[in-house]
C-alpha cells in the first residue's frame, strides 16, 4: 500500500507539473513516429525516392519525450516542491464551534478554549506538529508574562502529533474563570495543563511548528468578560 501511495502521489505531482495539454503533446511525440513513418515512406516512394531509409522511431521518440519531460519537470521542480511541503494554519475556536468545555479545578470553574491547527498541504504529512503559547500581555501593563508552555492535544496528554495532508487537530489553548451557574457537564481535573488568563483585554502570542514545515507565529488580541466569555481578533484587526 505504501508503494501504491508513493506511485499515486508521484503521478499526481507529474500531472500537476505538466498539465493536460503538455501531457497530450508528450503522447503525440511518442505516437507520431509509429503512426506516420509508413505513410512518409510511401509518400516519398510515390515521388521516386526509393531509398527512403527505414528507421525505427521508438528510440527517437523516447529520447525526445524524455528530454521534454525532464525539461518541464526541472522548470517546475522548485515551485512544486514549495507548494507540496506541509503548511500550517491556525485558528482559535469559540466554544460553540467545538463544544462548551468546562473544567473543574477544586472549587474553581474554568471555561476552556481551543486552538485548531490545519495542515494545508494536500501532498505531504506534517511531522511533529506542536504549538507553544509564548506570552501574554495585559492591556495597559508594560509587563509581558513569559509563558512558553506547549499546548496539549485536546482529550490527550500528547504535545506533538503528525498531521496527514488536509488533516486538522485541536489543542487546549487556555482557560478562563467562568462565574455563574455550574454547567451540566464538566471535566474534573486535579491540575490544569493550560494557562488561565485573567479578566480584561490583552495580547496572546502563539507559535506553531513542525519538523518539516515552516513555523507560524500569530499575535491575537483577546477580551475576556466577567462571565468567562472571550472575544478574539487578529492583532492587526484589533487596532
Amino acid at each position: 500500500m505504501r508503494l501504491l501511495a508513493w506511485v499515486w502521489n508521484g503521478a499526481r505531482i507529474v500531472h500537476a507539473s505538466l498539465g493536460v495539454k503538455r501531457e497530450v503533446i508528450v503522447l503525440l511525440i511518442l505516437a507520431l513516429p509509429f503512426l506516420f513513418h509508413e505513410y512518409v515512406r510511401d509518400f516519398m516512394a510515390a515521388r521516386g525516392v526509393r531509398d527512403w531509409p527505414v528507421v525505427d522511431g521508438t528510440m527517437a521518440a523516447v529520447l525526445v519525450a524524455g528530454m521534454y519531460l525532464y525539461w518541464r519537470l526541472l522548470r517546475h521542480a522548485v515551485i512544486f516542491e514549495y507548494l507540496a511541503r506541509p503548511r500550517l494554519a491556525m485558528r482559535i475556536l469559540d466554544p460553540g464551534q467545538r463544544y462548551d468545555t468546562f473544567v473543574a479545578l477544586g472549587n474553581r470553574m474554568v471555561r476552556l478554549y481551543h486552538l485548531e491547527v490545519i495542515n494545508a498541504s494536500m501532498y505531504k504529512t506534517a511531522h511533529g506538529v506542536a504549538v507553544t503559547l509564548v506570552e501574554y500581555q495585559k492591556a495597559g501593563d508594560s509587563k509581558v508574562v513569559d509563558i512558553r508552555s506547549r499546548l496539549k492535544v485536546a482529550n490527550s496528554d500528547a504535545e506533538e502529533v503528525d498531521l496527514n495532508p488536509g488533516a486538522r487537530v485541536v489543542f487546549e489553548l487556555c482557560g478562563v474563570d467562568a462565574n455563574g451557574a455550574e454547567p451540566a457537564s464538566q471535566d474534573k481535573r486535579d491540575h490544569q495543563t493550560f494557562s488561565i488568563l485573567p479578566v480584561g483585554s490583552g495580547t496572546l502570542r502563539i507559535f506553531a511548528e513542525a519538523r518539516d514545515a515552516p513555523a507560524r507565529e500569530e499575535q491575537l488580541r483577546v477580551y475576556i468578560d466577567s462571565t468567562g466569555a472571550m472575544t478574539i481578533k487578529p492583532h492587526s484587526a484589533a487596532a
